[in-house]
């Protein structure tokens, strides 16, 4: 029973380790390696985070700007102006302290002086370059026609400047027809003289560069001070604008074809 017992038993061991094996040769492929079985994590969509997106703001960088003056409107005055008379047409020539000018604007400069009543002989001795010449090349042509004559504003016999005088001589100036304007020291070349400048308006002997005076970019009419500049912007008329009287504007002012270009 015992010998029996043993052989089931031996029997019974064998038949395990052999199933065993048939498990272990089941997972062995047939390359004689083990199977190696990889877990590929399978990637998971990531919660959306906000994005912030950064716009770039305008920054305010400085830059150079030129401050360019723009034309003064011209008004037809209602009423004229008081004072306000208009020239006559006689262009023949005289000769005053030495300097041509035509009637026309002799006469002008004889009802400024009633205007004025001051100390200054603006039809005399206080003339110090009249018109019909280019001698002086710093007026760049204005005095080359008709029209145009300097001033002298000194204390006669002296240099002393009347200053006082200045304004109420370029106002009568201007109500007699003149478009004026003071010149200081230095205005026109280093050392140029003080002065009034003055061309009468209306005048059909002017000579272009007179004429721009008037209505041209730089001209009295647009409220500037009648001096080309480099700059590429003239400087505004230091005596408040022009005068207009109804002749200057039955006359075509302030616009440029009103003088005729001299034949």
């Amino acid at each position: 029973m015992t010998g029996k017992f043993f052989t089931t038993y031996a029997l019974i061991l064998v038949l395990l380790v052999a199933g065993c094996a048939s498990i272990t040769n089941d997972i062995i492929d047939n390359t004689g390696m083990a199977s190696t079985i990889t877990h590929t994590p399978v990637p998971t969509e990531a919660d959306p985070s906000p994005i912030r997106t950064i716009t770039p703001t305008a920054t305010n960088t400085p830059t150079a700007t030129q401050t360019v003056l723009t034309p003064t409107e011209t008004i037809t005055p209602t009423p004229e102006p008081e004072g306000c008379r208009q020239p006559s047409d006689d262009y023949e020539r005289v000769i005053i302290n030495g300097h041509h000018l035509n009637k026309r604007t002799h006469e002008m400069l004889a009802y400024a002086a009633t205007l004025y009543e001051g100390p200054i002989d603006i039809t005399g001795d206080a003339i110090t370059q009249g018109s019909y010449t280019s001698a002086v090349e710093a007026s760049f042509g204005t005095h080359a026609g008709g029209g145009a004559v300097d001033l002298s504003v000194m204390a006669p016999g002296t240099y002393i400047i009347l200053e006082e005088d200045i304004e109420p001589l370029v106002k009568a100036l201007r109500l007699a027809g003149f478009a004026a304007w003071y010149r200081d020291f230095d205005d026109l070349y280093p050392g140029s003289p003080v002065h009034i400048h003055a061309i009468a308006i209306g005048d059909q002997e002017l000579s272009w560069p007179a004429r721009q005076q008037l209505t041209g970019p730089h001209g009295y009419f647009l409220g500037f001070n009648g001096l080309p500049v480099d700059r590429g912007y003239p400087e505004r008329d230091p005596h408040g604008g022009p005068i207009v009287c109804t002749w200057m504007v039955e006359l075509g002012y302030p616009n440029q074809t009103a003088t005729p270009p001299p034949e």
